[in-house]
């Protein structure tokens, strides 16, 4: 994972989820090649979209604050981004459409854009835009199945970036949808095939269900740079409350979200 701080982004998730950690140190991608195996460690398995329940998903929005406090010194909590995160259902080609995932929002380094179109059933990414206007920064990711065909804009220049997998994978900024839609069984692990916006590369993370409903689950996710604990609803599957914290320093965040609209 890398921090906003250092300019790398990984989705808005990251904005939401590690760059409020802004003491994080740039991660060191747990995948080196683009080959994903058929199970994880332990016999978890690689998440496919075939394995995950899109029911609950609707038109959607809601504001969300992520506040962080350091592990030692000042503790206090400070907001650190503010994103509005918008979920629409939009036309295309197939049973039940597409989703549009759009988070706007602000933190230290200015404003940033993220709109994610996606399949709606198994919610794999089809493209990707990210903008930092004042950076003058910007990614375009076009996702074909095992393939992907990235331009990264830095001021006036370009660089192009292509990917090939041996599976589909998903973006990280969808890291939330995906959390919200898995088959959720007390014990269920898995590995998910993350592409990490920020730093161009494969991340193989990991998520388990630790504690099974009463009214919800908690899920515990973990990549080399955070661990963040989920608790979703188990009725309508959104998120109620989020923590996350440094692997690095212990510096800790939790999001705070408005009341939903579902307009």
């Amino acid at each position: 994972m890398t921090t906003i701080g250092t300019g790398a982004k990984r989705g808005l998730f990251v904005v939401l989820a590690a760059a409020a950690c802004a003491a994080c140190a740039r991660r060191v991608s747990p995948a080196t090649s683009t080959e994903i195996s058929a199970s994880g460690p332990l016999g978890a398995i690689v998440l496919e979209a075939k394995h995950l329940d899109t029911r609950h998903i609707a038109n959607f929005a809601e504001v969300q604050r992520t506040l962080s406090r350091g592990a030692a010194g000042d503790t206090s909590e400070r907001e650190s981004v503010r994103t509005t995160v918008e979920e629409r259902l939009v036309p295309l080609a197939g049973a039940r459409g597409g989703l549009l995932q759009i988070s706007t929002g602000h933190y230290a380094g200015g404003d940033f854009v993220d709109t994610l179109l996606m399949q709606r059933d198994g919610l794999l990414p089809l493209s990707e835009r990210i903008r930092y206007p004042q950076r003058r920064r910007a990614k375009e990711i076009e996702f074909h199945g095992t393939t992907l065909h990235q331009v990264n804009h830095f001021g006036d220049s370009t660089h192009s970036i292509d990917r090939q997998f041996s599976r589909p994978v998903f973006a990280f900024s969808e890291v939330d949808l995906v959390i919200r839609s898995l088959p959720f069984a007390a014990g269920y692990r898995a590995i998910l095939p993350l592409y990490s916006e920020g730093d161009d590369s494969l991340e193989m993370d990991t998520v388990a269900v630790t504690r099974a409903p009463g009214r919800a689950w908690t899920v515990r996710f973990a990549d080399p740079a955070i661990i963040a604990t989920y608790v979703i609803d188990s009725t309508t599957r959104r998120i109620t409350q989020y923590d996350v914290t440094s692997r690095l320093n212990g510096v800790r965040a939790r999001r705070a979200m408005s009341a939903p609209d579902s307009r």
